[in-house]
């Protein structure tokens, strides 16, 4: 069971709960809040439990930060759909606090799958530089579950992409994508440390793989928001997810 994996209700099928355990979370000491990221993990398995299906596709609002060691209620209603696609609500709340909400499509149907985006030429990750956060000195939290390394690095074109691994070589499913897609806002050196106010996330395929590459490009930057896309691949190049991102801009004093 991953760390974002929600506990069921066994009164209530559509409702879970999650702890904000510390690799869970983000944020310097005595501040520690979920990565939305995780947020959208729990809410995305949880969705795949009540319905049985897979996720196709969700969007989720970053509205308020659950803290570390905080009790999230998740909270599924199938607002619709047929024999192919449910289409769900999911709210997650603490404290009777709204924290997220999350809107996805569940399902799909039988078809030909072909790929048009194609994964940039670029070194493999063990001829690629270690990413380290050099005020990062915290081996319990979200940061310290995964491995990075640093692919490309072309911020006067918006560009980046590092490679990512989880320490404990966790399966490639939808909610560890929603997870790794987060680190959108890490790429860039004007974004980093930024705060995701969304994600827009949908899954081409989970197929295995020991290290995911992020490709990130900005759009731009406008009235102290960034808004950028990212993709997600195999090492052998096929297409893992798509995803975009509002986040806004740090202040000046807080980028590295």
């Amino acid at each position: 069971m991953a760390f974002w994996s929600p506990q069921s209700d066994v009164s209530d099928p559509s409702n879970f709960g999650l702890l904000a355990s510390p690799q869970a979370c983000v944020g310097p000491a005595g501040y520690e809040f979920i990565m939305g990221g995780v947020a959208q993990a729990a809410a995305i398995e949880a969705a795949e439990i009540v319905v049985g299906k897979s996720l196709l596709w969700s969007t989720i609002q970053f509205v308020n930060a659950g803290l570390l060691n905080q009790s999230i209620e998740i909270e599924v209603e199938l607002l619709g759909g047929g024999r192919s696609i449910s289409q769900v609500l999911v709210t997650l709340t603490a404290d009777g606090t709204v924290l997220q909400t999350m809107s996805a499509a569940l399902g799909g149907r039988q078809g030909t799958k072909r790929q048009f985006v194609s994964m940039p030429m670029v070194a493999a990750p063990e001829d690629c530089s270690i990413k380290t956060d050099l005020d990062h000195n915290n081996d319990q939290d979200l940061i310290a579950q995964f491995e990075r390394r640093i692919a490309i690095e072309a911020p006067d074109d918006g560009l980046g992409a590092m490679w990512i691994r989880s320490n404990d070589a966790l399966p490639i499913t939808a909610g560890l994508l929603a997870i790794t897609s987060d680190f959108m806002l890490g790429l860039h050196p004007e974004s980093f440390r930024g705060t995701s106010l969304d994600n827009t996330f949908r899954v081409f395929s989970t197929r295995p793989t020991e290290w995911i590459l992020c490709v990130t490009q900005m759009s731009g930057f406008r009235d102290g928001a960034a808004m950028g896309i990212t993709h997600q691949f195999t090492q052998e190049g096929q297409l893992l997810s798509v995803s975009s991102q509002t986040g806004l801009l740090p202040r000046s004093e807080n980028r590295r």
